[in-house]
């Protein structure tokens, strides 16, 4: 049976263009980028290159791009690297805020600041699963240093009023930083880090390869390393740098970049489509936001009183390939934190299903994935019968 792929907030495919960029790269470009003879001097310059080529596509510094091994390492850096760096300033505890719907790489680095001794400030969020900047304007203290909330949430595509938040700091508190995890939103959704500090992005989440990512900084921000050694990356990332994948994230950013309207465009009409077949499905609950809140590669749904993984499982055997939650907490976790977060509903929360989609799926794949649902729908009044699919 033919498989088709509803998983891209997990992973995307490489690009092809990328895909050309990074054989190209490893094949001709392998000397140790911070070597001082001739073929080192020349990687280094690729590098360099693609910096410019990245910091002019995001309207950022060229020495505010910093490559990383992909964003669980860029988040990580964004949080330790600014709370250790305060802390050294101050005898106080620092503060810092964040929310309930966070992505793991976020959220477990707050649990784990908590235990070093900073404090740490979760916001709530509303039934569309959406912070209130008046929420966090309320929870800023004297000793706040650093504010982190996502662009897009991978689970719902909830869409966070991230440039509202940064004109809120602008106008009250210049000194606190505001990171954004931007993962799921570049190429997917518009937005300006004019108002913004430190901005996570990911490789494989936009047609790059995977082990490849970035933080950008600008260079107001006070941080220190998670890890020292050779002092590459503006003393900020030591370690020898992966050149042909750092050429291939700078071409996937491109791409991602410039071609966002016609994405945009592709995806919000399987969204709708999608959108609009579900909501005629009465024992389908839909999680994520109306369409103007809601990223458009991404649907959350739940089959109340059915368990996350019989649905998947059943969409499986139907060639259907989808998921729950984000990659990195499924297999942690059996419930959503992020739904119990919006809704309170452990029966919502532990029967979610992700549908993420991609400028690849095609219409009849798309109402394939209908059909199958409309389908299931039909065995969701007794999970006896529902349970015997499988």
């Amino acid at each position: 049976m033919e498989k088709i792929y509803f998983d891209y907030c997990a992973s995307a495919p490489l690009h092809p263009g990328v895909s050309q960029v990074l054989v190209e790269t490893s094949r001709n470009v392998f000397a140790n980028p911070s070597s001082v003879h001739e073929t080192g001097l020349e990687a280094s310059q690729l590098v360099e290159d693609c910096r410019q080529k990245i910091a002019d596509l995001l309207n950022v510094n060229m020495e505010e791009v910093i490559f990383t091994s992909g964003a669980t390492e860029s988040n990580n850096l964004a949080l330790f690297g600014v709370c250790r760096a305060m802390q050294k300033k101050t005898s106080k505890p620092v503060h810092v805020i964040t929310s309930h719907i966070e992505h793991p790489s976020v959220y477990n680095c707050c649990q784990q600041l908590e235990q070093e001794g900073i404090e740490v400030t979760y916001i709530p969020v509303d039934s569309n699963g959406i912070v209130d900047v008046s929420d966090i304007e309320r929870a800023i203290k004297d000793n706040t240093a650093l504010i982190s909330i996502m662009h897009i949430n991978n689970e719902t595509g909830a869409i966070q009023p991230v440039h509202e938040i940064g004109t809120m700091l602008k106008n009250k508190r210049e000194d606190i930083y505001f990171h954004v995890d931007g993962v799921q939103g570049l190429g997917k959704a518009d937005l300006h880090l004019d108002h913004i500090d430190l901005y996570t992005l990911s490789g494989h989440k936009i047609g790059g390869p995977k082990g490849v990512g970035a933080l950008i900084i600008k260079n107001k921000v006070d941080i220190v390393p998670l890890f020292y050694g050779g002092n590459q990356e503006f003393g900020l990332r030591s370690g020898t740098l992966n050149v042909p994948s750092i050429a291939a994230l700078a071409e996937a950013i491109k791409i991602a970049v410039l071609e966002i309207e016609e994405r945009k465009r592709q995806l919000n009409s399987l969204h709708f489509l999608l959108r609009s077949k579900l909501l005629t499905i009465p024992n389908i609950f839909i999680n994520s936001p109306q369409a103007s809140k809601c990223a458009p590669h991404i649907l959350n749904f739940s089959f109340p009183g059915i368990p996350s993984a019989v649905t998947i499982s059943i969409l499986g055997k139907q060639g259907i390939i989808a998921s729950s939650q984000s990659a990195c907490a499924s297999k942690g976790d059996k419930i959503s934190r992020v739904l119990m977060a919006a809704t309170n509903d452990s029966d919502i929360a532990s029967s979610s299903v992700r549908i993420s989609i991609h400028e690849e799926v095609t219409r009849p794949e798309m109402e394939y994935l209908i059909s199958s649902i409309v389908k299931m729908s039909d065995f969701t009044a007794s999970k006896g019968k529902m349970l015997t699919l499988l």
